[in-house]
């Protein structure tokens, strides 16, 4: 395994291990139970509420981190996550996947080194997660058993061609020469917010006829009070770098004959339709894009192509799951 590939392994699995890794023992003093069997395996309450406790500790060491939702929704989230992660290991046996501990140690210094830490500030920090340096590796070891797995069953029956990668070069901005002819119905608005908002209003309603069906350009002849309105709202080519930065991103992702949601500037609100776009020819893009866009698309297909296969992998194996305590006395 290439030490590169194993370090981007590793530092993927760091930063996930540090939310989903071994959280204090639970302290609560309750019965555990069975939540989860998955084929011949068992997944305990305990296991469940330490990962659990694992992802709100580190929510709220994250201030920029989404809410995470009501708890048992999370539970229900982790524990699917924890299925699969059997379901995976049982492939990964059944396989006979195996990881050298060569291999293991290349993840753990790729880890060392990505976090530019030494040993022992690698095994103070795993401590104060309430790990050792040993489950740190175990970890790893899973995690390259996994991805190994991957490149087995998915990796190696995926591929992209020429063409994909040049049908997604011709969708995508890779140059601030490209041309985009517009058309535009542009309604002026006072700054008096009342007045502002009637026109707003205004402004939606002719964005709801046009995506009903209603003619662009006929709607422009009669309401448009910017430039073209006559030839249908028709302003012509305009280069990419030469747009106002908001007027590019609404129109960035629109194909020809898409229009924009409303836009709002100082003077009033737009709505813009992509007649038509002159990319550059992919053929000229620089052989380094042409492969990050490949990759991409790689990793687009693959995560695809997991979905499925954990899909169908849950589908013919025995689940159950019993989230809620069993009763009393039972």
């Amino acid at each position: 395994m290439r030490r590169g590939f194993v370090g981007a392994v590793a530092l993927g699995l760091w930063l996930a291990g540090s939310l989903l890794g071994v959280a204090e023992p639970v302290r609560a003093k309750t019965v555990d139970w069975i939540v989860a069997v998955v084929n011949d395996e068992v997944i305990l309450n305990s296991e469940l509420q330490r990962r659990v406790e694992g992802v709100l500790k580190a929510a709220e060491q994250l201030r920029d981190a989404p809410p995470l939702g009501s708890v048992d929704s999370l539970r229900k989230e982790v524990l699917r996550q924890m299925i699969r992660e059997k379901l995976t290991a049982q492939e990964v046996a059944r396989l006979k996947i195996s990881v050298s501990d060569t291999e293991v140690e290349e993840a753990v210094e790729s880890v060392q080194k990505a976090n530019n830490v030494t040993r022992q500030q690698l095994e103070a920090m795993l401590k104060q997660e309430g790990r050792t340096l040993d489950q740190f590796k175990k970890m790893i070891r899973q995690d390259l058993e996994r991805a190994r797995l991957i490149e087995r069953v998915l990796k190696s029956k995926t591929v992209i061609t020429d063409d994909q990668v040049q049908a997604a070069l011709s969708r995508q901005v890779r140059s601030p020469d490209e041309e985009r002819h517009l058309a535009v119905i542009f309604l002026s608005a006072p700054s008096a917010p009342e007045a502002r908002q009637t026109v707003r209003l205004k402004a939606q309603e002719i964005l709801n006829r046009i995506r009903k069906g209603e003619n662009f350009a006929n709607l422009a002849r009669a309401y448009s009070q910017g430039p073209g309105a006559q030839d249908g709202g028709d302003i012509g080519r305009i280069k990419a770098k030469d747009m106002a930065p908001g007027l590019e991103q609404a129109t960035r992702d629109l194909e020809p004959g898409q229009v924009s949601d409303v836009l709002e500037s100082a003077n009033g609100f737009y709505v813009v339709k992509l007649l038509d776009v002159k990319r550059p020819n992919p053929g000229a893009v620089d052989e380094r894009v042409k492969e990050k866009v490949r990759r991409e698309l790689f990793q687009m297909e693959v995560n695809k192509k997991y979905d499925q296969w954990i899909r169908d992998l849950e589908a013919k194996s025995f689940i159950q799951i019993h989230l809620d305590p069993p009763a009393s006395g039972s």
